[in-house]
């Protein structure tokens, strides 16, 4: 049978992650009447993915193998969507676990109609949870918030699903960010794209996955080298998509530096082996990093229209 729903997985160097994430998906109640294919696209590991994959038996679901050389989440995710033929693409990560009936919750209501994506909702593992964390914390680890209402609905990559047909005017996702490139925002663009052509994304926040992220995110040195990749993959969308404009930007630089070294020199920052970091202290390192990105992109040409779905130089319905 043709399947209706395509389930993508990229994953990099996380065998292990990845083999929970595989028994999760396999616990799960797949609906015996919808067809289902799940497709796990490895972004060039070294570790044993190949063989985690080729060796998973799921009940209901075969899991097919897919190497993709060219580096970044993005190019993963695109070749992922290209070598699947369902009607709707369900992307989660390597590093979750999903609910019984997650294919049916995400899925139904773009099958039926209803609306054209789905952003699903994140909850942090309770072993990973801790006391000093704020919102901020909280939000950076992907927790999606019930509290919190955007203009615009945004989806996020490990629980988010969409109607094929949105690759038509929103073909894929920037290379140029996600992991293995400046960091983030890959399904933020997407997010901000489909919304800009018109679609409709629906928010379903009790529909959510549990991310077991790697402690080693909890770390006092991965707070701050976040905040240079969020600093950094802001600076690209401001430039890029928003064609914002601005006047000299080394004195904005240079404000932000000293901002965080005036922070640092009143306040106790974390230690390097430490968990935690002041939110203060992520923010002014964020704005340090797009300051000093926004100075490299506003040297380049647009790689988009003003808000554009279609990166200049990539052809209409290239997925």
């Amino acid at each position: 049978m043709t399947p209706r729903v395509s389930i993508i997985i990229t994953t990099r160097d996380r065998s292990q992650h990845l083999r929970q994430t595989l028994c999760s998906l396999g616990q799960m109640r797949a609906p015996r009447d919808l067809p289902v294919e799940l497709l796990v696209v490895d972004n060039g590991s070294t570790d044993d993915t190949y063989e985690v994959v080729k060796q998973t038996r799921l009940p209901d679901l075969q899991a097919r193998y897919l190497y993709e050389p060219r580096k970044g989440q993005s190019n993963a995710r695109n070749s992922g969507m290209s070598n699947t033929t369902g009607e709707v693409i369900l992307f989660t990560d390597d590093d979750v676990r999903v609910p019984e009936d997650w294919i049916h919750s995400m899925c139904g209501p773009i099958l039926r109609g209803e609306t054209d994506a789905v952003a699903g909702g994140i909850r942090i593992a309770p072993h990973l949870m801790r006391g000093w964390m704020e919102g901020v914390h909280q939000g950076w680890l992907a927790r999606s918030n019930d509290d919190y209402q955007p203009a615009q609905t945004e989806m996020t990559g490990a629980n988010m699903a969409f109607s094929r047909k949105v690759l038509a005017k929103v073909p894929a996702f920037d290379p140029e960010l996600g992991p293995g490139a400046l960091g983030f925002c890959d399904d933020t663009l997407f997010s901000l794209q489909l919304n800009q052509a018109g679609f409709s994304i629906a928010r379903r926040e009790e529909v959510d996955v549990e991310h077991w992220f790697e402690e080693m995110r909890l770390k006092y040195v991965s707070w701050l080298e976040a905040a240079r990749k969020r600093g950094r993959t802001k600076a690209y969308l401001v430039h890029h998509w928003y064609h914002a404009s601005s006047g000299p930007l080394l004195p904005r630089l240079l404000l932000a530096r000293l901002r965080l070294l005036k922070w640092r020199a009143t306040h106790k920052g974390g230690s390097v082996d430490g968990e935690g970091c002041a939110g203060e202290e992520m923010w002014l390192e964020r704005s340090v990093a797009f300051w000093k990105q926004y100075r490299i992109e506003r040297r380049r040409p647009r790689a988009y229209a003003p808000r554009g779905m279609i990166k200049n130089g990539m052809k209409q319905g290239s997925i």
